[in-house]
């Protein structure tokens, strides 16, 4: 899960020893921006594609709340301090310090502005084909039963008081002693450790029903919706109508808004205007345009509905958006043309005064 709309993140990752010799890894600043998320909604993370698994130590901020988004990769996130509000779908789940969140690869979330100004958290990704691929049995699937639920009411969030954030947040930071796992003994414990915290939460969700047709059932819808998330990729400047949207995807318009606020959590209209603004964001931070130009780009006629929309998705105006991005960078050293998606060590975010 990204952590802000700015998404000005600081490398911060704790310098580990590299197995060949006794050098610090050096600290890297990188700028992230909500067009990591794509048409699709869909979250990239950078790992390293040998072996994707990563351990994140960052801030969440209800400040600057980031755009409803899934991803290919699975995510546990520990909470130390403040209170997450996370919002999954249509639904509303608080998190607590010591509480564990549990997301899959499906559902849409986001941190919302209800949450705490600054939360400091300690989150694990992988991807499913580190599991999937470490052998050829196919009971190695079944780990990852406690992501594949598509309930209404599975419980994402996990109470300190069971006991399993803290068991889980051990193993967590054994992989991250492990990281990056150069050898060949270090993979194996890395997976080992991975393994021992997918057996912990089956155990923990065993009274849960994992209904593989409501999974499958819920991929099939995202797969029908790909013609619109494809169209949008290329043409979010349009002016497109929800009607428009419906026919793209051969519905129609009742059972559209119906199926796409069910698929993605959002309506139509909000969807598009999130992905309009990231795009947004991206022109304001690698160009000289002005604002009008840069909202008449990204599909937005008037400039005051362009700030008005802007503002409410970021909590900020166009304007100080650019001056901000711009302050950190110089501040960091992080040069403008700096690919958006990079190798990212560990981030905290930083939010506005």
């Amino acid at each position: 899960m990204p952590t802000s709309s700015m998404g000005v993140l600081n490398s911060k990752r704790k310098a580990r020893v590299a197995q060949s010799n006794d050098q610090e890894r050096p600290r890297r600043n990188y700028l992230v921006l909500d067009s990591q998320v794509n048409a699709d909604g869909v979250h990239i993370w950078p790992f390293d594609p040998r072996f994707p698994i990563d351990v994140v130590h960052h801030h969440l901020s209800g400040l600057q709340p980031f755009r409803m988004n899934r991803h290919d990769y699975m995510e546990i996130l520990f909470l130390n301090a403040g209170e997450l509000v996370w919002q999954v779908q249509d639904q509303l789940v608080t998190q607590t310090k010591g509480d564990l969140f549990v997301m899959g690869s499906t559902k849409y979330h986001r941190v919302t502005e209800k949450s705490s100004s600054q939360a400091t958290v300690e989150s694990l990704f992988f991807h499913p084909d580190l599991i999937r691929s470490s052998s050829v049995c196919r009971e190695d699937s079944g780990y990852l039963g406690a992501f594949q639920s598509f309930d209404p009411g599975f419980p994402h969030v996990i109470p300190a008081s069971t006991g399993v954030p803290a068991e889980i947040r051990s193993l967590i930071a054994r992989i991250y002693q492990e990281l990056p796992a150069s050898s060949d003994r270090a993979k194996l414990c890395v997976k080992t450790y991975l393994k021992m915290i997918l057996v912990v939460l089956l155990n923990h969700y065993s009274s849960n029903r994992m209904i593989p047709a409501r999974f499958d059932r819920r991929q099939r819808a995202l797969e029908r919706f790909k013609p619109l998330f494809e169209f949008l990729d290329t043409q979010y400047w349009d002016q497109i109508t929800p009607i428009d949207a419906a026919k793209t995807v051969n519905m129609s318009p009742s059972h559209f808004r119906r199926a796409f606020k069910q698929v993605t959590g959002q309506s139509f209209v909000l969807y598009l205007n999130h992905f309009r603004i990231a795009k947004a964001q991206e022109l304001l931070l690698s160009t000289d345009k002005s604002i009008a130009e840069v909202g008449m780009e990204v599909g937005f006629c008037d400039q005051s509905y362009f700030g008005l929309i802007f503002r409410r998705c970021t909590q900020m105006t166009p304007l100080f958006y650019r001056n901000r991005a711009h302050q950190i960078c110089r501040m960091d050293r992080t040069p403008m043309t700096q690919p958006l998606i990079s190798k990212i060590d560990s981030i905290t975010s930083r939010t506005t005064s």
